[in-house]
């Protein structure tokens, strides 16, 4: 019965395609289109970088208040640096954390963060706009999901509260 189901309809047995990619749950995409990194785990040839000079270079950019996410943008635009984990073995965030200057508020709750505080401070000009309560809504949405998943992680202290009134000083 397998093989004349194989060859009436082929489709059956691959199971689900990339073609049904799950909707999004702020927006209207379903895209899977993506950039991938190469899979090999060592760096390129032409990266002529030392461990040591990669790390002096983080925490250098770390000191000057750059996130994570703009050291790995800067190293690799302006010091030709592909991927920091295949040169040195460990991430960015990793390396910080080694040399202490790894910010308390993760990187992405923190823009959270901050973009809710810019929302409440619309609304406060503009009382009527009700497009922008529904964005804070969903926003301050994200920022409980992504506290819970922090705090259940143990990167976020388990009585860290998002508290909409505080907030500002959070991201000050």
């Amino acid at each position: 019965p397998v093989a004349i189901l194989a060859q009436v309809a082929p489709c059956l047995l691959l199971g689900p395609t990339n073609h049904s990619a799950m909707g999004r749950m702020y927006g209207k995409g379903k895209g899977i289109s993506k950039s991938a990194q190469p899979y090999k785990r060592t760096p390129p040839s032409w990266v002529k970088t030392k461990p040591e000079e990669v790390v002096e270079q983080i925490t250098k950019l770390a000191k000057k208040g750059l996130a994570p996410s703009q050291i790995g943008t800067t190293l690799r635009d302006s010091c030709g640096i592909p991927s920091v984990k295949s040169i040195t073995g460990s991430t960015i965030l990793r390396i910080l954390k080694m040399n202490g200057l790894a910010s308390t508020l993760p990187e992405d709750l923190y823009h959270l963060i901050k973009k809710a505080v810019s929302i409440r401070k619309h609304m406060e000009r503009n009382r009527r706009d009700k497009d922008s309560k529904f964005r804070l809504i969903l926003t301050e949405s994200r920022i409980h999901r992504l506290a819970r998943y922090y705090k259940r992680d143990k990167a976020l202290p388990a009585n860290w509260k998002y508290v909409s009134s505080t907030a500002s000083a959070l991201v000050a």
